[in-house]
C-alpha cells in the first residue's frame, strides 16, 4: 500500500486546524450555553441533550466552513504545481 504524501499533509493539516479553532470555540459555545439556556432546564438529561445539540450544530458548521478552505487551499496549491510544471515542460 502507498501513502498519498499531498493527501496525508492535507488531513493532517486539517485536524491540526481543527484543534486549533475547536478547544477555544468549545469553550466559548459552552460558556454561551450556560448564561442562556442551561439555566432554564431543569433536568439533567435535559442539559445533557440540548447541551450536545447546540454543539453538535455549531461544530458541524464550522468543521464544513474549514473543510471547505482547507481543501480549496490544497486544490489551488496543486493547480500552481501543475501549471509550475507545465511550464517547465
Amino acid at each position: 500500500m502507498s501513502i498519498d504524501k499531498e493527501s496525508l499533509k492535507e488531513s493532517v493539516s486539517d485536524t491540526t486546524l481543527a484543534l486549533v479553532i475547536n478547544f477555544p470555540f468549545n469553550m466559548l459555545l459552552l460558556w454561551i450555553a450556560n448564561r442562556t439556556f442551561i439555566p432554564d432546564l431543569e433536568t439533567e438529561g435535559d442539559i445533557i441533550f440540548w447541551t450536545s445539540v447546540f454543539l453538535t450544530v455549531n461544530f458541524t458548521v464550522v468543521a464544513i466552513v474549514r473543510k471547505y478552505f482547507v481543501r480549496k487551499y490544497f486544490k489551488n496549491k496543486a493547480t500552481i504545481k501543475l501549471r509550475r510544471q507545465s511550464a517547465v515542460h
